[in-house]
């Protein structure tokens, strides 16, 4: 199951699809992969060490808005912008990094849901909150 469609990305940004684009699938998989490759280096392999890491045992509604955000700022609002001064995605660009920097440390400081033992469930007990305690600039 993926972790954003097209449906979550016009919730969260409506005129995406005034755009002249019909569908950001692409763009929501590329960002999918880039969530997934977060939480396995900042979380798994840190505290498991880093082996048998399986994208499908993380809870997908958990990363629904990241992967959105991440898709607006990394995929589609460059693909939108002409990179000008008074450009308005170049805006939305900052702006959509901003709320996927934000959105990644809430979800990590929320607790990371990995179906560890793979049962199909996620328990209280394989809910794991990773807390930051460095400034990183």
């Amino acid at each position: 199951m993926s972790f954003a469609t097209n449906n979550d990305l016009q919730q969260y940004a409506p005129e995406i699809f005034d755009q002249g684009v019909d569908d950001w699938s692409d763009e929501l998989a590329l960002a999918e992969t880039d969530v997934v490759n977060q939480v396995q280096v900042r979380y798994y392999n840190k505290h498991h060490d880093g082996r048998n890491f399986q994208r499908s045992r993380l809870t997908a509604g958990q990363w629904t808005k990241a992967t959105v955000y991440r898709a607006l700022c990394t995929y589609i609002m460059p693909k939108l912008s002409t990179f000008r001064v008074d450009d308005v995605f170049l805006e939305q660009l900052k702006f959509y990094k901003e709320r996927f920097a934000e959105e990644m440390d809430l979800q990590f400081a929320l607790g990371i849901e990995y179906d560890t033992n793979g049962d199909g469930s996620t328990t209280s007990g394989e809910i794991t909150e990773y807390s930051q305690d460095r400034l990183y600039r």
